[in-house]
């Protein structure tokens, strides 16, 4: 085999791992979770923190006298974020630490909600919340629009009492 031929392979050789390596960096780039593009736990936690401290003086959900009486008891709020940031960990692609406790919290949606008597107003309100949130800590549209499409998913299993006067 001449040189030319020898060089010629390797150069070829060179271009393919060269190639191999740039769309493997961008499968790898594609693969990452709602979880790490969101910055992990860390990150969900300081947006959950917000959040809740939004929903429990929002107006519009307290005039709910169920909800009322959960988020004037504030000894509520630190559990709440803690179950929070862990189901949000877990829907977006982080480590499975949302688990059901002993006293009832942490089980389907459909379970945790039934006896809130929440509105499609109210959820409306809830999700209008989540996006000023993720506007104030600078969410990206893509990853805004997955997390919008997540929480919607749930409308059937939250919303308990649609139609209040």
């Amino acid at each position: 085999m001449s040189q030319i031929s020898i060089r010629m392979m390797l150069i070829s050789s060179a271009m393919i791992a060269s190639l191999s390596l740039v769309s493997t960096s961008a499968i790898a780039a594609e693969e990452k979770s709602l979880f790490e593009r969101l910055g992990g736990t860390y990150a969900i936690a300081q947006t959950v923190d917000h959040l809740v401290n939004k929903l429990y003086v929002n107006n519009g959900l307290n005039a709910n006298p169920i909800i009322k009486a959960i988020h004037d008891d504030k000894s509520t709020m630190p559990g709440f974020k803690v179950m929070l940031t862990n189901w949000v960990v877990a829907r977006t692609g982080g480590p499975k630490i949302y688990q059901p406790d002993m006293f009832g919290r942490g089980v389907g949606m459909k379970e945790s909600h039934a006896h809130l008597n929440i509105s499609n107003r109210e959820f409306d309100i809830i999700m209008n919340e989540c996006k000023n949130t993720f506007y104030t800590f600078n969410v990206p549209e893509k990853e805004l629009g997955e997390l919008m499409a997540d929480l919607e998913s749930f409308r059937n299993e939250i919303v308990t009492f649609p139609h209040k006067e």
